[in-house]
């Protein structure tokens, strides 16, 4: 018995002097290095010990050509053994992500202890600010990203950028990468627009409002709030404008679509979009206890709605992207064995889109 104990007692101390030497990794951050640099990437590290609070993040930062040619580079400088099996958040400079970022983000792929869960995101001008940034909540930059980008996928205008969909996007010809742009401003962390990807590069972004409307192509989704401006000719005979714009703003809001392909040959696209949320806000003054107004400025906002559709695809096929991923409905309607992405962001171009939608307001106190 007494010598069961001993050996319980060596092996507990043991196990807390190996954990005292970790170190537990939650974000990574790339950037391009300068150009005079014989190195052409510059990584930068949070970690933080087993045991601490993940407030306590140290961010380390070194220079190499790859992402695993750099671990030797930043264990010199560091006391503890990074463990990457915690990492939460990839970010990548946006200097960098206009250049390319499938090497490093292919080399997560191949590492057993890293999951496909992490977040990648792009970084306005360095991922290794973002990653020395501090927040109003004071909350380690690791966690207070993951957080952040985790909120705004369950209800923002973040489609998940996961490295499984990153790299599922990358390797299947009829959709395109989609990520969180965030910066900095002062001692606020925020996402302020999505990066358009076309492969791996980042070639231009959408704003949070064509964002919103991208997402809401996609399947099922959830949002808090959305800002809607309604064109005020046609909503005169419901009430007295006060201002040129009248705005509503929605809240809980549910999204649903759903894409068709009706014609092979254009190839020409029907998207039917249902939109269901409280009307929280009106600018102006409207009785909202008559049917018929809240129905016409259901059907206003409707019409508001299929115009931005409409201009946002304009935009994607201008750019050749497709983050919505309406390649992949053309490829599984057709089953075209020799469907690329060179040949579809062809056929983009000159495809049609045309827009049903449907907007709902709930809990404004009518019944019919």
């Amino acid at each position: 018995m007494y010598t069961l104990l001993i050996l319980m007692v060596v092996t507990g101390c043991a196990e807390s002097k190996i954990i005292d030497k970790l170190g537990i990794l939650v974000a990574v951050g790339y950037d391009l290095t300068e150009e005079d640099s014989n190195d052409r990437i510059r990584t930068t590290v949070l970690s933080y010990k087993p045991g601490a609070t993940s407030t306590s993040t140290v961010p380390t930062s070194a220079s190499n050509n790859t992402s695993k040619g750099v671990r030797e580079k930043l264990s010199l400088r560091t006391s503890t053994k990074e463990v990457i099996g915690q990492l939460r958040v990839a970010a990548y400079g946006e200097p960098l992500a206009r250049e390319g970022i499938i090497t490093l983000t292919d080399t997560f792929q191949r590492d057993s202890e890293i999951g496909t869960s992490v977040y990648l995101v792009v970084a306005k001008d360095s991922a290794e600010q973002l990653l020395n940034a501090k927040n109003k909540q004071q909350a380690g930059t690791g966690d207070y990203l993951y957080e952040l980008v985790k909120k705004n996928i369950e209800s923002g205008i973040v489609p998940s950028p996961t490295l499984h969909n990153f790299l599922n996007a990358y390797y299947r010809a009829g959709k395109d990468p989609v990520l969180p742009y965030i910066e900095v401003r002062g001692d606020e962390i925020l996402i302020s627009k999505l990066a358009l990807m076309k492969d791996d590069r980042m070639i231009g972004s959408l704003n949070l409002s064509e964002s919103f409307l991208v997402k809401a192509m996609m399947g099922s989704n959830h949002f808090l709030t959305h800002e809607i401006e309604l064109n005020t000719d046609r909503l005169r005979k419901y009430y007295e404008p006060t201002f040129d714009k009248l705005y509503v703003t929605l809240s809980h809001i549910v999204t649903k679509s759903r894409i068709k392909l009706i014609n092979k040959d254009t190839p020409e696209f029907h998207i039917q979009i249902q939109m269901k949320g409280e009307m929280e806000e009106i600018s102006d003054l409207v009785n909202l206890e008559k049917a018929e107004v809240i129905h016409a400025l259901q059907r206003e906002a409707a019409e508001t709605l299929k115009s931005e559709f409409e201009d946002v695809m304009k935009k994607l096929q201008t750019k050749q992207v497709d983050p919505v991923g309406f390649g992949s409905h053309y490829r599984s309607s057709v089953r075209v064995k020799d469907f690329t992405a060179k040949k579809w962001r062809e056929m983009l171009k000159e495809a049609k889109f045309e827009f049903d939608v449907k907007v709902t307001f709930v809990n404004v106190g009518i019944t019919s």
